[in-house]
């Protein structure tokens, strides 16, 4: 990784973790470019960056040629025989911890902006009662245009939306170390483990902010919206469900999955302009 200052003897040194995971279909150079712009963060000298990766089920050749030039700079790398989903990949990856103060996500896919990993310590150096921080994202799609998302920045905000959109973007998500204390794994919610986990960590009173900057390159994939289908919406709407049943109890809220079902389910066009709906700033 880069660094910018010198330590000096008296400057202990801040561990961070970073989870990525990789499988099959991931496609090579993106995976490459993804873990080098983890491993290049801008960051100070007295910060040390772990790369703990999870290899979801057999891969190709090239995926393991990259796996095996940059083995040296990966600290922990952990093997399904089968491909077993994000959930329990991450789950293995949590259980694999070492005495890191902070854990990143990182998808296989995505990029990082060299400033990035900086910016979410120095954000949550400042502000010791938020637990989970994401960052805005620019979204790349396969014709190359880019766009700005902007999440919201209040966490008293964020716990009240979260009913209708998620309170932070999963790829760009730093944790404290004391989040896994209380919320020890991901829901085997396949598909939607990242909405079943921000229900648990608001449930349990984990607090959630954003840095208002985009600093992650989200790729928005020719496979994004077939992804979409019947069982992945379906799974959506009951881990939206469940959480709001959770967190309110039978509540007017309620009806937010039901018109995100609807909007899933509605023809392509439809939903993907519904999609591009959301604002560029706090709604």
């Amino acid at each position: 990784m880069e660094s910018e200052t010198r330590p000096s003897q008296q400057d202990p040194i801040t561990n961070v973790g970073v989870f990525m995971t990789v499988y099959a279909r991931d496609q090579p150079v993106a995976f490459e470019r993804a873990l080098l712009s983890m491993l290049h963060q801008q960051v100070s000298s007295t910060v040390d960056i772990r790369i703990y990766l999870g290899v979801d089920g057999p891969i190709g050749a090239d995926i393991e040629a990259i796996i095996d030039k940059h083995k040296g700079s990966l600290f922990r790398v952990l093997r399904a025989k089968a491909n077993v989903g994000l959930a329990a990949m991450l789950n293995r990856l949590i259980e694999a911890r070492a005495d890191e103060l902070y854990y990143f996500r990182m998808d296989a896919d995505d990029y990082s902006l060299p400033t990035r990993v900086q910016s979410q310590l120095s954000f949550l150096a400042q502000r010791p009662n938020v637990d989970i921080v994401g960052t805005d994202i620019i979204e790349v799609d396969p014709d190359g245009c880019r766009r700005v998302v902007a999440f919201l920045d209040d966490p008293s905000r964020l716990k009240q939306f979260i009913c209708f959109r998620p309170p932070v973007a999963h790829p760009t998500v730093c944790f404290r170390r004391r989040v896994f204390d209380v919320v020890p794994q991901y829901p085997m919610e396949r598909g939607n483990e990242d909405i079943a986990l921000w229900f648990e960590c608001a449930a349990n009173g984990l607090q959630f902010d954003n840095v208002h900057q985009p600093l992650l390159e989200f790729t928005v994939s020719k496979e994004f919206w077939q992804r979409r289908g019947f069982d992945k919406s379906w799974g959506e709407f009951r881990a939206y469900s469940r959480g709001i049943l959770r967190l309110w109890g039978p509540h007017w809220r309620l009806l937010f999955p039901v018109i995100r079902l609807m909007v899933r389910l509605s023809p392509r066009r439809v939903s993907q302009f519904v999609y591009r709906l959301r604002a560029r700033s706090d709604p």
